[in-house]
């Protein structure tokens, strides 16, 4: 079955050579070259996942993942961030306004392709799940809807935090490693780097108002990872 994606920006390098990478593993390619239209297409088409380059000519690149984070009908859609950036500034704050994962260019088009099938794969995961409500103490998980709601509260996740979240609570009271959380969670396991763990955690905190020390709900626990506070 294809999977429709959506490339936003034009400016990246060998943009046809990873468009045929893409359509040899069952991709349907859309592209946009300005935030406006890739507004336009996410509105209008059935897109399984975005990969968004920052630099676009009309808008702030990130402007359009807050749009897609804002948006009722496509806020669950998977973003993953061309980072051309050597300190990976692009990355670090793609991962905190949403977005599921990055890469950095210059890349190998296969290693991108296979971060969108691991997502992808998360995604279709979630849809065949059977337990659709989980509850750990004030929280409450909708599988089904993929909500996240702290007393009652909807808390707004990507959908890579959504899925760490979920992953600790399954494992409360427990430590994950760090490389664990990598392995377990579909995109990230091809980025050797742990410390973009450490950047999904810090918003996740944020958005459960989880800042105070000490934690309320995920515990660091030093040199190794971290542990959701059991649930009663």
């Amino acid at each position: 079955m294809s999977k429709r994606i959506l490339i936003v920006g034009d400016h990246i390098t060998d943009i046809q050579l990873l468009i045929k990478a893409l359509n040899r593993h069952n991709f349907d390619v859309l592209r946009a070259t300005t935030g406006s239209e890739a507004i336009r297409i996410l509105k209008s088409d059935d897109i399984m996942a975005v990969i968004l380059n920052p630099k676009l000519p009309d808008t702030y690149g990130f402007e359009i993942l807050k749009s897609i984070r804002n948006c009722s009908t496509c806020k669950h859609i998977p973003v993953l961030i061309i980072s051309v950036d050597k300190d990976v500034t692009d990355a670090i704050i793609g991962l905190e306004m949403g977005a599921d994962d990055y890469i950095t260019a210059p890349f190998y088009p296969r290693e991108l392709v296979a971060r969108l099938n691991a997502i992808i794969r998360r995604i279709e995961d979630y849809n065949i799940r059977t337990q659709s409500i989980i509850t750990c103490n004030d929280i409450k998980i909708d599988l089904n809807r993929r909500i996240i709601r702290k007393n009652n509260r909807i808390i707004e996740l990507s959908f890579k935090e959504f899925e760490i979240l979920y992953l600790l609570i399954l494992n409360s009271g427990n430590v994950l490693p760090r490389q664990t959380i990598l392995n377990k969670i579909g995109g990230m396991d091809y980025n050797p780097n742990t410390r973009v763990v450490d950047m999904h955690i810090s918003s996740i905190r944020k958005k459960l108002g989880d800042i105070d020390i000490p934690r309320r709900y995920i515990d660091t626990v030093s040199g190794i990872g971290y542990r959701f506070k059991q649930c009663t």
